[in-house]
């Protein structure tokens, strides 16, 4: 099960339209399961690391991934060639997720650029990594024509998801 848990307010139909995104991408029950507050302490721009360990008051079964939706900023991260914008950030292989709709006028307007990180984040907490196709939602989201592209994967990716979910299943 996928759990989309919000840090903010978010329009109900939009969530339930990204929850079908998310079903329909991996093939296993997606539901929002409420919102949470963000701890104590924490200030804009979030840092992803911090919060996804410090965040408590989530229900959820051990095989459940868990993705956070927040209208923050989130903290820029130390890359090869210097700092970049992080928009999304996955404990890789592990449980949870989060992405943030920052810079966009709302959910339903950048519907297409937020799916496609939901969809590139739970993949990699089932472990998938970039992928060269341009077309799917595992490529480089730092790229231009990240945004623009379809909130789907391409067949290798989708082959490998299934693969991992067939896996975590047995």
């Amino acid at each position: 099960m996928i759990r989309v848990v919000t840090l903010d307010s978010f329009d109900e139909k939009q969530l339930a339209k990204l929850c079908q995104t998310l079903y329909t991408a991996f093939g296993v029950g997606s539901e929002h399961s409420g919102q949470v507050e963000v701890p104590a302490g924490m200030s804009e721009p979030l840092d992803a690391e911090k919060l996804l360990s410090d965040i408590k008051g989530v229900r959820a079964y051990e095989d459940d991934k868990v993705l956070f939706i927040t209208s923050r900023k989130l903290k820029e991260r130390e890359l090869g060639g210097g700092k970049g914008p992080t928009t999304g950030y996955a404990l890789y292989n592990k449980d949870r997720a989060i992405i943030s709709t920052h810079g966009y006028k709302d959910l339903e307007a950048s519907f297409k650029p937020v799916a496609r990180n939901a969809l590139q984040q739970i993949g990699h907490l089932w472990g998938l990594h970039h992928c060269l196709d341009p077309r799917c939602s595992m490529y480089p989201p730092w790229t231009p024509s990240f945004a623009q592209g379809e909130p789907t994967f391409c067949t290798f990716c989708r082959e490998k998801s299934e693969q991992k979910l067939r896996l975590a299943k047995s």
